[in-house]
């Protein structure tokens, strides 16, 4: 099956979670957590094929209100694909991106609606979050390797990020003899002449008395 992520189409498997989708392809995507539910950064915009992905847990309906569920907002690291199909969702982080980029006057009340769903549901969310540590379902340990290693990843992607837009490749370095004024015919009769000359230079000069004459008779 494929998802499409951010408008890119990456192949993938029921039972992965949205977030290592993204993850595993490098895609656009928050996850400071390290995808353990706690930081929201991972939200989703489910345009299509909603019905192929896990059912709201628990855990999702304590952090998300019921204006950003109607609006098809899900958590990825809480989400996985459980039927064969097509799903196309967008990140917030790049939606809050392209928004910058061709609309950067609507960030301040998308912000503050985001902000004012968070604030409704945060008394729930601590609630939960919690009730996570004190029953032993989220190591601290565990937490903070995962938070390291979200940070390494975020560095990655703000590194690949940089050189795609400066235009940085790696390139190998030829170097090729020029022939100025020459046209490419003549060049490559130049080579072929330099290639000789040099082959006469290396080459040891044979004396008459010990080449082996057409018609000289073989003992």
């Amino acid at each position: 099956m494929f998802v499409y992520i951010n408008d890119q189409k990456y192949e993938a498997h029921t039972g992965e979670r949205l977030i290592d989708i993204a993850r595993n392809n490098h895609s656009h995507i928050g996850y400071f957590c390290g995808g353990n539910g706690i930081c929201q950064t991972c939200y989703v915009k489910v345009w299509e094929g909603m019905h192929l992905l896990s059912p709201l847990s628990d855990r999702e309906k304590a952090m998300l209100s019921d204006t950003l569920i109607d609006e098809g907002i899900r958590v990825a690291c809480l989400t996985t694909l459980e039927k064969l199909g097509t799903v196309k969702l967008l990140t917030t982080v790049e939606e809050v991106k392209r928004t910058f980029e061709t609309r950067p006057l609507d960030l301040i009340p998308y912000q503050a609606k985001m902000g004012w769903e968070s604030l409704i549901k945060f008394p729930e969310t601590i609630a939960m979050q919690a009730q996570r540590f004190s029953e032993g379902n989220l190591s601290t340990w565990q937490l903070i390797t995962d938070v390291a290693g979200a940070i390494a990843g975020a560095f990655e992607l703000i590194g690949m990020a940089i050189q795609g837009s400066l235009g940085w490749q790696e390139k190998t370095k030829t170097f090729t003899r020029e022939y100025v004024g020459e046209n490419p015919a003549e060049k490559e009769n130049g080579e072929e002449q330099q290639a000789a000359e040099n082959a006469k230079k290396t080459s040891p000069e044979i004396h008459e008395s010990l080449k082996l004459h057409k018609h000289a008779p073989v003992n």
